[in-house]
């Protein structure tokens, strides 16, 4: 092979590799504005979702986007909790963030133990034992009807973090923080009946005494009842407020436009199971009165 030939094929391996590593820089360039590009689509994509939930809403649940840009209904308007709203829309139960700094709470429940009382409380006491299950979690499971038209009616259960106050010093009604965009919210717009259930096995507790999450010792309690907004001038929103915001402080700054909203339960059934030989129904005013350590 003549030495012109070799210098020949010399150039044009380098020129092929030049060509190679520039398409290579060109690939991986397309492939960060296509991950990009994805992502706006996605973005998009949950901000319709979003606006479609609303607009299934019923009439209490609608977002203030039917009226937020509107001129319409102008003597409806007024000031209230820091932001614009108007009474029995959905922006009526949406949280300002600005209004209290809750994380002096959340220091608080920090440095507590596991909630005052040591353990749970004896087996004959069930509404105290509904109360201090409901206390201790900082979870339930949700179950609703389901919305979605793949598996519409079918039960469909979540996961959502709710509240009833600091550890220790809770007041049994469970406080809830939805949004349009979750499975919960969607359900609740159609059908809002649901089943709430929380459990010790959410905690040391049951760990601890080497308890199953199925062992009836390791104690769990079912709500039944409806799920219900609650709206900035209900009397119950500043307890929800502050006993969400107190166990969750990171909920308190979720995106605007997710459009979270408080909820809460109406309770109309209480089923507890702590121990062998079945469930034990709780009557609603037993469990909001229960008798306190120093009467039993």
């Amino acid at each position: 092979m003549s030495r012109e030939l070799k210098i020949v094929l010399i150039g044009l391996a380098a020129i092929v590799s030049l060509f190679l590593v520039v398409e290579s820089t060109n690939i991986e360039d397309y492939r960060d504005w296509r991950e990009f590009k994805e992502f706006q689509e996605f973005r998009a994509w949950k901000r319709r979702e979003a606006a479609a939930a609303v607009a299934a809403a019923p009439r209490n649940w609608k977002s203030y986007y039917d009226y937020e840009h509107s001129k319409r209904n102008k003597p409806n308007w007024h000031r209230g909790g820091g932001h614009r709203h108007r009474v029995d829309d959905l922006n009526d139960y949406y949280y300002n963030e600005d209004d209290v700094d809750f994380y002096p709470i959340a220091e608080e429940d920090r440095h507590r133990s596991h909630g005052s009382r040591v353990g749970p409380p004896p087996i004959d006491q069930a509404a105290l034992m509904a109360r201090y299950i409901v206390n201790q979690a900082g979870w339930t499971s949700v179950a609703t009807i389901s919305s979605r038209k793949d598996i519409e009616s079918y039960p469909f259960c979540n996961v959502i973090s709710f509240s009833d106050g600091p550890l220790g010093n809770g007041t049994g009604i469970p406080y809830l923080f939805l949004t349009p965009l979750d499975f919960t919210a969607q359900d609740v717009f159609r059908d809002n009946r649901a089943t709430l259930m929380m459990t010790l096995a959410q905690g040391r507790y049951c760990r601890a005494m080497n308890y199953d999450p199925m062992d009836p010792r390791c104690a769990r309690v079912v709500f039944s009842g409806l799920i219900k907004p609650i709206s900035i001038d209900n009397p119950d929103y500043p307890a929800a407020k502050s006993a969400v915001f107190g166990r969750h402080p990171w909920l308190a700054h979720m995106p605007k436009d997710h459009h979270f909203f408080f909820a809460t339960l109406k309770i109309s059934s209480i089923a507890l199971l702590d121990t062998f030989g079945g469930p034990k129904y709780i009557e609603l005013k037993d469990y909001l009165h229960p008798p306190q350590p120093e009467e039993i």
